[in-house]
Formats: structure tokens, sequence, C-alpha cells
């Protein structure tokens, strides 16, 4: 009963505090689309309580370097290379396992399909877990779906704010406690993919 109870209140946890607000277009104007080409866009994003994301890549350099000479070069170079190596990875997956049976796919770098899906990461809180103590991580986003030939007309966009990054149960890599950064951050465009494969799945049905 209490693995049971365990469960659920996991399951809850990953989608509760998750707003999505719809800024333009319909989910009807997706009906008929199957597949997607996806891009990644992290221009101009800022970090949780910093002017800038510069800003907390040296704030936190400066610590790295100070417990550990090189440290800063290493947390620096993982900031950027965990986008491809982790995070988009982690959402394409969990999009595509959501449609079971296909309906729906995304693939990266794919310009010659006529329709994309861009995922703009606005903000990101890292969050923490230092074996003793932890805060889940989280994640606001603007996602945008345009025909590919003409990024200036939006067919469907939508914020969704207020994505965890936390642990996600057995589909996710990481055993035990999300100690990497770079693990917790992809635990939350998992979250972010699911999710938003829920609401697209939902509101092409009843729109």
């Amino acid at each position: 009963m209490k693995t049971l109870t365990l469960f659920f209140l996991l399951f809850a946890s990953t989608f509760h505090s998750q707003e999505i607000t719809i800024v333009s277009g319909n989910y009807k104007n997706l009906k008929t689309i199957s597949e997607y080409n996806l891009v990644f866009d992290y221009s101009d994003l800022t970090v949780t309580d910093f002017e800038s994301e510069e800003d907390y890549l040296q704030k936190t350099m400066l610590e790295k370097e100070q417990a550990k000479p090189g440290n800063a070069k290493v947390f620096r170079e993982e900031w950027f290379a965990d986008r491809a190596y982790r995070y988009e990875p982690r959402y394409i997956q969990a999009f595509n396992e959501y449609f079971k049976k296909g309906e729906i796919k995304v693939i990266k770098d794919r310009p010659d399909l006529p329709y994309t899906i861009k995922v703009h990461t606005t903000e990101i809180y890292p969050g923490y877990n230092n074996g003793f103590t932890r805060k889940s991580g989280n994640l606001e986003v603007t996602i945008s779906v345009f025909k590919t030939e003409n990024a200036e007309n939006i067919l469907f966009s939508t914020n969704i704010t207020d994505v965890e990054c936390n642990y996600a149960g057995d589909k996710a890599t990481l055993e035990d406690f999300d100690f990497h950064q770079g693990e917790r951050i992809a635990y939350g465009y998992w979250n972010l993919a699911k999710f938003f494969a829920k609401k697209l799945r939902r509101g092409i049905k009843y729109n």
C-alpha cells in the first residue's frame, strides 16, 4: 500500500504545478499534422534570481573554481553541451513515446518537413541537491508551431510555466538522487514533453 501511495504521489507531482496559456492560434489548426520538424531555442534565456544567464554562469563558475581549480571550465562547457546531450533527447523521447501508435512525431532538425515545432526556453531555475537538502529545478517555455517555410505565420503558440525539473520515475535514466544539474534540468524537458503532448492530444480531439 505504501508503494502504491508513493507511486501516485510521484505521478501527481510530475504535472500538478504546470500551467499552460495559449498565446495565439488554436489546436484545430494542428488536426491534420502528424510529423513535425523540431527546433530548440535558448536565445535571451534568463536564470531565476539573476539579471542574465551570463551573471548566473559567472557567479557559479567562481564558486566551482574556488572549490576545485578547473571546475569552472567544466561547468561552463557542460551548461551549454547539456542542451543537445541531455535536454533535447529527453524531450524527443518523452514526446514520441507518449504517442504510442505514432500518431504524432517530432524529429529534430528536419527542415524538409512542412511544419515546425519550436521549443523556446525563456527561463531556467536549476535547483540543487547537495546530498542533505534538495530543491527541484523549474522551466518556463514558449512552444510555437508554424509552417517551416514561413516562421512568421504562427499556427499555434503557448506559454508553459512552472515545469518542475524532478526525478521522473522509471523512465528517467538517472538512478536514486538527481545530483547532476544537467540531469535534473533534463527531467524538466521530459516532464515538459509529456505535458505538452497530453495537451496537444486533448486539444486536437476536442477542438
